[in-house]
């Protein structure tokens, strides 16, 4: 190859995705777009070590298709004003699906990835399989109305996320906490077969693993921690700016990691699962005992309308200067801290990330685990560390369902419109 020549059988590498099976040139040019659009010929050429000449014409038939459109100018340095490309938001519209311990989260996005239309299905696992499925479809059908009669658009893909194991090559949820009902579940053919467009299902961790990675404060990143903190513990790793997907469903489950021999049993069947000590409903049950056991604390005066416990009512408590929750809070962040301490010292992340209903909450629980992390961890790899809360809010779940179902979109693109002859 020549000095200056460009290799363009092997473009760079974009940061935060799952590995992709394609290398299918438009269906390159589309992802880097979808991510990093709007912006000219000229930066999507250097971005993807390829020739100017050869990215134009591929972005001329795609254009040409009405899947990229040319969107405004790039600020002039003193020459011509180049023009802006993005991938057509309109294509099409997507479904957004998050299945977990909130119930069915959806809402609806553009082919850029904007959401709009968010929309909570209440759902408790002694409702059962049926119902759950049900209020998926519910779910899905919603959306597909509002993308039709306000957007003017077409369903045409569903992402969904689901809380537990994942068999994403077989499209099947495997396993829901603390749901026995729910087992072998193929999402995938059941919506399929009902609104007859694709469905792409991923783990709840994964999906949102995905979107902090595409659409989050630290995408920029090449290797850093997602941590879900909720009623299921799970953890993400991007490494060389992918997420990591292991070679089981199970990638991903931090919260049954031990921690305490002599802890208490699992609903996986182990003893002292990080889950029974420092999950949202195991900080519930310890609450709970401690009253029942005469405990004076203020956490009864923090239950709202359900007349139970919560994990809100813990830390609000906690907050108010509350003893016995304070304890619990911090005892869970030991926990944590000290499982993510043996993280750090493994894979030495640039950053960690918190997600999910205890880290929204808790700002005294990450403290906690911050302070134990520092404790534990190794100083070279502890001390630069930046440590922060998920850029999506309650909102990340349905966030990610919409990246694992346009990353599958855009990745498979061959599918529809095979690379121009050259």
């Amino acid at each position: 190859m020549s000095k200056g020549s460009k290799d363009e059988s092997s473009p760079k590498r974009s940061q935060g995705l799952l590995r992709r099976a394609t290398e299918s040139r438009p269906a390159n040019i589309l992802y880097e777009l979808w991510k990093e659009g709007p912006i000219s010929r000229g930066a999507l050429a250097d971005r993807m070590g390829l020739n100017l000449p050869t990215v134009s014409a591929v972005v001329q038939d795609l254009i040409k298709a009405g899947d990229l459109i040319e969107e405004g100018f790039a600020t002039s340095t003193g020459g011509r004003k180049a023009q802006l490309l993005d991938v057509n938001p309109k294509r099409g519209g997507i479904a957004a699906l998050e299945f977990s311990s909130r119930g069915v989260l959806s809402a609806s996005a553009d082919m850029k990835g904007r959401l709009q239309n968010h929309v909570t299905w209440p759902f408790r696992p002694s409702m059962g399989r049926a119902a759950a499925i049900e209020a998926m479809i519910e779910a899905v059908e919603s959306q597909r109305q509002f993308l039709k009669e306000d957007e003017g658009l077409e369903l045409s893909r569903i992402g969904v996320v689901v809380s537990g194991l994942v068999d994403e090559d077989r499209g099947l949820s495997l396993r829901f906490p603390r749901f026995d009902e729910w087992s072998d579940v193929p999402v995938v053919e059941l919506l399929e077969d009902h609104f007859g467009v694709p469905v792409n299902l991923s783990s709840h961790v994964i999906g949102t693993t995905l979107a902090e990675s595409i659409f989050g404060r630290y995408k920029e990143l090449k290797n850093y921690v997602y941590v879900h903190l909720g009623p299921g513990l799970a953890l993400g790793l991007i490494i060389d700016g992918y997420v990591y997907r292991g070679s089981r469903p199970t990638v991903g489950e931090f919260g049954h990691m031990t921690v305490d021999d002599n802890g208490p049993i699992c609903y996986c069947g182990n003893y002292g699962c990080l889950e029974t000590v420092a999950s949202d409903w195991a900080l519930v049950g310890q609450a709970e005992q401690a009253l029942k056991d005469g405990v004076q604390s203020h956490i009864p005066e923090h239950i709202d309308d359900s007349g139970v416990i919560t994990p809100a009512a813990i830390f609000q408590a906690a907050e108010m200067g509350d003893r016995l929750a304070g304890n619990i809070i911090d005892k869970a962040g030991h926990y944590l801290g000290t499982a993510l301490a043996s993280v750090i010292n493994l894979v030495a992340p640039e950053a960690i990330v918190f997600g999910g209903s205890m880290a929204e909450e808790g700002q005294r629980l990450i403290k906690s685990v911050r302070h134990t992390m520092k404790r534990r961890g190794l100083e070279a790899l502890e001390k630069d560390l930046k440590i922060d809360l998920c850029s999506f809010g309650p909102q990340a779940g349905v966030v990610g369902a919409v990246a694992v179902a346009l990353h599958h979109h855009y990745t498979s693109f061959e599918e529809k419109e095979r690379e121009p002859e050259e």
